[in-house]
């Protein structure tokens, strides 16, 4: 019992992305070796983004926002009548001594180096690194299926298996190229959710590397910068569009490389013609 019990907060934690680096990898190779764990995860998982994507979001009620809105306007009334009592309680004069200023504005001037450091350090935290768009959140998934160990949700060479697997789980009907001729070769696909959308991203394999290409509609918020290589948190991205769709690639091959697989992969899918849904 006490073992259920333990999965079980481990997979919900795993849902609400509650779990550390080792967790995280723990868990991802228990869905390995438990295959009723793995098909309950992938369970909860399909819900939660169905309620996400579905559900209605509720308006808080105007008796709620009234009294928020009068609490936020007695809050400055009652600091301006706090800050007059103290002053009335202060009547005792107090003669600062000059070794006292001295000191005072020594530690004045520590606290606002600390201050500024510290307003420094948050900034860096909650302001990512590289182009704020959908890029850099393809970037964030990439980084974590290569943590996880498990960079595709269908494992498949063949085309004919996994554009069908996408497609019944995803809004976009795209283009799957066979570039296994020019040591790029298809080792399956994967689900990606961009802006509360499931969207397809195919995964290839060059050598030890991996390249995930992520196809979405082709009036995406991606256009900018689309056509170049750049490089975001270490990895490299490439943008492109055609007649119907817009492909984000992301890969931890060198520039020349990705620049190699955008080229064949572009050519593949001008002969192969993606279509809308």
């Amino acid at each position: 019992m006490t073992d259920i019990s333990d999965r079980l907060l481990r997979l919900n934690a795993a849902l609400d992305g509650e779990l550390d680096a080792m967790g995280s990898l723990a868990f991802e190779r228990e869905l390995r070796d438990d295959l009723t764990l793995a098909a309950e995860y992938q369970r909860l998982s399909n819900l939660r983004d169905a309620v996400r994507q579905h559900a209605p979001r509720e308006a808080a009620p105007q008796a709620l926002a009234d009294r928020i809105a009068a609490m936020t306007a007695a809050a400055p009334a009652a600091s301006s009548a706090q800050g007059a009592t103290v002053r009335t309680a202060m009547v005792v004069p107090f003669r600062r001594q000059p070794w006292l200023d001295t000191r005072a504005m020594a530690m004045a001037a520590s606290f606002a180096v600390l201050g500024l450091a510290a307003g420094s350090a948050l900034t860096s935290l909650r302001t990512p690194g590289g182009s704020p768009d959908v890029a850099q959140h393809l970037v964030s998934d990439f980084a974590r299926a290569e943590i996880a160990g498990q960079p595709f949700d269908v494992a498949s060479s063949d085309r004919h298996t996994v554009k069908p697997w996408l497609a019944n789980r995803t809004t976009v009907s795209g283009t799957i190229v066979d570039l296994a001729p020019e040591s790029f070769p298809l080792v399956g696909g994967r689900v990606t959710i961009v802006d509360r959308i499931p969207t397809p991203t195919l995964v290839y394999r060059h050598n030890e590397h991996v390249v995930a290409v992520t196809e979405l509609p082709a009036d995406a918020k991606l256009t900018r910068g689309a056509g170049g290589i750049e490089t975001i948190d270490g990895y490299h991205v490439a943008r492109w569009l055609d007649a119907n769709l817009a492909y984000v690639a992301v890969s931890d091959m060198d520039e020349k490389a990705l620049g190699e697989f955008v080229d064949v992969f572009r050519r593949g899918g001008a002969a192969t013609g993606p279509t809308r849904p």
